[in-house]
């Protein structure tokens, strides 16, 4: 997988970075032109499992859906946790733009910080999570953000979590409110990735054309 031009310059920043934190450090690039496998340089991959061609998280993908980018450069400090929480990382994402303020990738940096944790009593203060700006925080810190690095997995927990939070029994719910849960599925960007209206359309018990149908009569709207 090729990366991008302007995001080329980044590369080296993303090893220097790894580099003067050791190996429980894992940076990675993400080139948002291809969500489905986003990441196009990671070092220390080991801590998360990740390799290059990887997808976008949930919580990544969240930040660009809700255009945290648009007043602010970077989200630090927030908590990640690898594959069924084995592992706990303080995590942070700078926005990568072009010159016409256009995000077109992101910089992030994943810290393992588990052993640290468990040391707590131990080392005090040295493992303190940026305290004093989390008190200030706003909710995009106190988010959660999980590496478990498949697209399936995903698109699936966006799927889920509308139609949980609609609260609706897909065998009883009607043209009208199946049309307002792939409203809310557009909103937190699930049909950026490729496969997604496939799985939609099989978990709503609809046709991929009427997919393609609604999404277009919403952006008319």
């Amino acid at each position: 997988m090729g990366t991008r031009v302007e995001l080329q310059r980044y590369i080296p920043i993303a090893d220097y970075i790894a580099a003067i934190n050791g190996r429980n450090c894992e940076v990675l690039i993400h080139d948002l032109s291809d969500l489905n496998h986003s990441i196009c340089h990671i070092v220390n991959g080991h801590i998360t499992n990740r390799t290059v061609g990887g997808s976008i998280t949930n919580y990544a993908l969240e930040l660009i859906q809700n255009k945290v980018y648009e007043n602010r450069e970077s989200v630090t400090n927030y908590t990640g946790t690898t594959r069924e929480g084995r592992r706990i990382l303080r995590s942070s994402t700078y926005f990568i733009k072009d010159d016409k303020s256009t995000v077109i990738g992101l910089l992030c940096v994943n810290i393992d910080i588990t052993d640290l944790l468990r040391a707590h009593e131990l080392l005090g203060d040295i493992v303190q999570i940026n305290v004093s700006a989390k008190q200030e925080s706003t909710e995009v810190e106190k988010s959660f953000e999980r590496f478990d690095g498949s697209v399936d997995s995903i698109v699936g927990e966006i799927i889920d979590t509308v139609i949980l939070e609609s609260g609706l029994k897909l065998v009883d719910s009607t043209t009208t409110e199946k049309q307002a849960l792939i409203g809310r599925m557009e909103a937190k960007g699930v049909f950026k990735f490729k496969g997604a209206v496939s799985r939609v359309a099989d978990v709503l018990g609809v046709s991929n054309q009427t997919i393609y149908r609604y999404l277009q009569n919403m952006n008319k709207e």
